[in-house]
């Protein structure tokens, strides 16, 4: 990858400033576990509130995590990227930066997950399919409107029960996501910190870099302050990728390209 400019161009960011963090997946597999991890964060987001709204937020949203999963064996995937990111690190040398009790807690980590995936035989998400319930608001919910009281006397019986009864059934749809959701966040989280970042300058709002081709890298993460009033568009190839900051037309929502100088931090992430 091309060295970054050494001296910054415009304004600091502010290394205490809040940031906004944009990442752009650099394989198929990284794309559906952060689709994945991206539905189970709203989940939890709704999971916090027992109104009638949340519960129908959290089931819409679980009936979706079912549909990823349906298109992609996952439970494949995350077994072969454990034992992938597994085997890079049993590989670390011994040295004093290296803490041999939590890579070892982590390496038992790996195994267990790798395990109970190998143990989990049905498909993820098919218990959900066989919930007449669930299989009529996932009918229904692709049709504007279509989830009213006329429409789905059923539900709306259901969200009117008791919040710890609909809890309750939320959480018996919740529980067998449980390992393939612990092993998606673990995968995620290893990749996103798996190096540091660097300072870089998007001259007049654009930025392409190289990508060393034998290097298998899985992340693009890009890091604005919170004040940028700004988006990357984020694309990428095998050789390159570029980064193209953009802003709104707040009256039509037409995107049109910023030619002022953007400094953000960058992370091309691999293990």
């Amino acid at each position: 990858m091309a060295d970054p400019p050494s001296t910054p161009i415009g304004t600091p960011m502010d290394r205490n400033a809040p940031l906004k963090i944009f990442e752009q997946p650099l394989n198929e597999r990284i794309r559906a576990c952060l689709r994945l991890d991206n539905l189970f964060s709203r989940i939890d987001h709704h999971l916090h509130s027992s109104s009638q709204n949340d519960t129908l937020c959290t089931m819409l949203l679980l009936l979706e995590a079912a549909d990823v999963l349906s298109r992609i064996d996952i439970k494949r995937e995350l077994i072969k990227e454990l034992e992938r990111q597994q085997a890079r690190l049993m590989s670390v040398p011994d040295s004093p930066s290296v803490d041999r009790e939590k890579l070892n807690a982590l390496l038992d980590q790996q195994t267990g997950l790798i395990k109970s995936l190998h143990a989990y035989h049905a498909q993820p998400g098919v218990h959900l399919k066989n919930h007449e319930l669930l299989n009529a608001v996932r009918q229904r919910a692709s049709i504007p409107g279509a989830l009213c009281e006329f429409d789905i006397p059923g539900l709306h019986y259901w969200l009117g029960r008791p919040a710890d009864e609909r809890r309750e059934d939320v959480d018996a749809w919740l529980a067998p996501f449980a390992d393939i959701r612990q092993a998606n966040e673990l995968v995620i989280d290893l990749i996103r910190n798996s190096v540091g970042t660097m300072s870089v300058i998007a001259e007049a709002g654009f930025l392409q870099q190289s990508i060393e081709s034998a290097s298998p890298y899985q992340l693009l993460r890009v890091m604005i302050d919170d004040n940028t009033v700004a988006y990357p568009e984020i694309s990428a190839g095998k050789h390159r990728f570029t980064v193209r900051f953009m802003t709104l037309d707040r009256d039509n929502g037409r995107p049109r390209q910023v030619h002022e100088d953007i400094q953000f931090r960058l992370a091309l992430c691999r293990l």
